[in-house]
């Protein structure tokens, strides 16, 4: 809250991750929720033949387990890890040396903070989404919320230009209930990734493609996986 008291400083990171273990032929080990990563290995190297790709991860919440683009950093890919929780900053600082670690929201408007929702007990549900804490708080008695702080918000396009200097390979977002939104300021005809994976899904239960999936196939996204939480669109140009 504005005038609060400052948060105190996040706890020492867990020491560096051990390099994951040897497995057997043509097997691959996964880190994000549901297998997305593998998926995101191949559409890079595979349909798109990107060498070394590069990335945009937004949320990306913890190093290593639940997240994207770990299993891409374990092959030699490098980006950009934007996360405004400081405990998981820290730590995302400490487990990815390679990564530049962004300690802020993206924003989705002129705003230059605002409101920092951290859930109790899962940081994975933190949010900037005043909606998404009032689906998170339906039929509960107890808050949901554990504190509220103020955070700063950066531009995606700016983030991109000041970090990357060019579009990145894949965004990947997870930013409870701002995917669609901060996917819409993307400035796609100066920064244009090969893939996008964004927490939603393609087809709502009546059959018709949900609202991300309809602007992105206006931009030349079509969907080519994803999970029971994320999908993954690739450029249709470049297949």
């Amino acid at each position: 809250l504005t005038g609060a008291a400052r948060p105190e400083p996040p706890p020492p990171a867990p020491a560096p991750a051990t390099p994951p273990p040897a497995l057997p032929e043509h097997a691959r080990l996964s880190f994000s929720q549901q297998g997305e990563d593998i998926v995101l290995f191949h559409v890079l190297h595979e349909l798109m033949k990107i060498a070394s790709p590069t990335y945009l991860d937004v949320g990306a919440a913890y190093p290593v387990r639940g997240n994207n683009t770990y299993l891409l950093y374990t092959t030699g890919a490098r980006g950009v890890l934007v996360e405004p929780n400081p405990t998981l900053a820290a730590q995302l600082r400490s487990q990815r040396p390679r990564d530049t670690v962004v300690e802020a929201g993206i924003g989705v408007a002129n705003a230059v903070e605002a409101d920092y929702f951290q859930i109790k007990g899962n940081a994975m549900l933190n949010t900037f989404s005043t909606e998404q804490v009032a689906h998170l708080q339906r039929g509960k008695t107890e808050s949901v919320v554990e504190r509220v702080v103020k955070m700063p918000l950066l531009n995606i396009n700016q983030v991109i230009q000041d970090h990357l200097g060019r579009a990145p390979d894949l965004l990947s977002t997870d930013v409870e209930g701002l995917d669609d939104a901060i996917i819409r300021t993307l400035e796609l005809s100066r920064f244009r990734p090969a893939a996008i994976c964004a927490e939603g899904i393609a087809t709502m239960k009546s059959g018709r493609s949900s609202r991300m999936t309809r602007y992105l196939a206006a931009q030349g996204y079509i969907p080519r996986g994803g999970s029971l939480y994320n999908t993954i669109y690739v450029d249709a140009r470049r297949l």
